[in-house]
């Protein structure tokens, strides 16, 4: 009764906190809303909170309590599409289901996060010489650890291969999301040995996986709905369906007015949350309508660019490491958005790529999900360092469809997409590479640079950017000669001017430090460096 008690409590504190306007029937539905112009498209989906699923005339909006009654006197036509999303979503999920044979354990039902947290060990455990399970700096705002797994031949060295980052659920409810970076995990390691294709690339590559970025939100957004519990379908619960469905649509993390977590629920019963997929440096801030600075919009951007420890905790891993390709899965609009909005100086590549993937997901191929969004990880790391970023928006039914149908029968697609990019993370063609041997034996090698960020104009900070550092380090092999994959030393939006690092050879206390410039698909040879 006490997890019922606290969450009973947290309604009433939202009750009170939220808009005077919502007082209309207390459901979710999901309408589709007319529109005639891109104006009304953003303003709509700042308001509003919006699925991703859309075209070129209608929004998809999840209309919370309150917002059916703004939506009418807006005057804008729509139709409902559901009723009662989390009726619909009990009815999606009466069993019973059959279990998916995937990579992995087979499932019926979609993991919940200890099931993520053991599963990583369990690979790691199983396979030490290619996965290292590692725990990011940072814990969440509920005071929950954040982990990730590495998978490479030989995993514990530390050499210049290049790093295909790969990420999902920054966003609590999108839980599809999660699997399939879960199960790719799986789909590696059983495959490395058998596979000639993957075996190559985890010889050539190195791949960091993080299943869930935000770990409260999920948590939150999992557990609380018990209509989506398998276990929980069935017992006598007689409790509003405030108590019972709402949470499973939370969209933000768990940032709180107080802080103040409940001990035994690890749960802020007064959270509003930041919308982690805003809270990135790139373009932070913005007055175009894809983000808010309102507490209780969906798209909240928080208070500044990694403000939240989610998000630090993902530009941590990028700025370290070499990465050259980075994908970030979300739901639910079946499609490929890229890096750059299509306005990229590379958009040509970036969408070339992304057409790949999104024929064999069989998605659209898009530069946007329809709206400008800013503060958005692929985004940043495509501007800080030119890296190959996507969104995948995987499609489905809802949300929380049915387990076999969101995540079962795309799962073979789903996994060649994946491959996709992690081929183009492996090719030089793709990314730069350095070589050289230093003359005085091993060496440590450290490549740095500043990074000015901009953020938007009209920015709540007033800023004109953020400082940001890049700094990579490996070892040379031991008789000093090395080959380094890096993504290309300049920023895409740099215009005249070549952006270039520092390289800093560290042997016995001696430091020589050189500036490098190096371009996409350019193989810099610095020959032999005495120090």
């Amino acid at each position: 009764m006490r997890k019922l008690t606290v969450v009973s409590l947290a309604l009433l504190l939202l009750a009170t906190l939220a808009p005077a306007a919502r007082t209309d029937t207390p459901k979710l539905a999901l309408v589709r809303v007319t529109v005639t112009s891109p104006e009304q498209a953003s303003y709509l989906m700042n308001r509003f909170d919006e699925s991703h699923n859309h075209s070129a005339s209608e929004i998809e909006l999840v209309l919370w309590p309150g917002d059916r009654l703004a939506l009418d006197e807006l005057g804008y036509d729509y139709r409902v599409v559901t009723e009662d999303l989390v009726a619909r979503d009990r009815e999606l999920n009466e069993g019973p289901h059959p279990l998916q044979s995937l990579p992995g354990p087979d499932y019926s039902d979609y993991r919940r996060l200890p099931d993520y947290n053991r599963e990583m060990q369990e690979i790691a455990d199983a396979n030490p010489k290619i996965v290292k399970m590692f725990e990011m700096k940072r814990l969440s705002l509920e005071g929950r650890p954040i982990f990730g797994l590495e998978i490479a031949e030989d995993v514990k060295s530390d050499d210049g291969r290049p790093v295909f980052y790969m990420d999902a659920v920054h966003h609590a409810r999108e839980w599809p999301a999660s699997e399939f970076t879960m199960i790719f995990a799986h789909y590696l390691v059983e495959g490395y040995g058998k596979n000639p294709e993957i075996t190559s690339l985890l010889k050539k590559t190195r791949v960091i996986l993080v299943p869930v970025v935000n770990v409260d939100g999920f948590n939150y957004s999992r557990e609380s709905v018990f209509s989506a519990h398998p276990a929980l379908r069935q017992q006598p619960f007689e409790l509003p369906m405030q108590a019972v469905g709402f949470e499973g649509y939370w969209r933000k993390n768990r940032r709180s007015f107080t802080g103040i977590t409940a001990p035994v629920l690890q749960v802020n019963p007064d959270a509003y949350g930041v919308d982690p997929n805003r809270n990135y440096a790139y373009l932070w801030g913005d007055q175009q309508g894809g983000s808010s600075n309102n507490f209780f919009d969906l798209t909240y951007r928080g208070a500044a660019p990694f403000s939240e420890p989610e998000v630090a905790n993902v530009r941590d891993i990028v700025v370290s490491n070499n990465v050259t390709g980075l994908i970030t899965n979300h739901t639910v609009q079946a499609s490929v958005l890229r890096a750059g909005g299509g306005q990229a100086p590379e958009d040509k590549l970036l969408s070339a790529l992304g057409q790949k993937m999104a024929d064999l997901l069989k998605f659209m191929n898009a530069p946007t999900v329809g709206y400008p969004t800013t503060g958005t990880t692929d985004d940043w790391a495509y501007n800080l360092m030119s890296v190959l970023g996507y969104t995948i928006e995987h499609g489905g039914t809802g949300f929380h469809c049915a387990y076999d149908e969101c995540v079962g029968m795309p799962t073979d697609r789903t996994m060649k997409a994946f491959m996709v990019l992690l081929n183009a993370s492996a090719n030089p063609q793709y990314h730069s590479v350095i070589t050289g041997k230093v003359a005085d034996g091993p060496a440590k090698l450290t490549l740095w640079r500043k990074v000015k960020t901009p953020l938007s104009p009209g920015n709540p900070l007033g800023k004109e950017f953020v400082a940001e550092k890049v700094r990579i380090t490996i070892n040379t092999n031991p008789d000093g000669s090395f080959e380094w994959h890096v993504s290309p030393s300049d920023q895409p939006w740099t215009k005249g001017k070549k952006e270039t690092y520092q390289l800093e050879i560290n042997v016995g206390g001696k430091t020589k430090t050189l500036e490098v410039f190096f371009a996409r698909g350019e193989k810099l040879d610095l020959g032999t460096i005495r120090l």
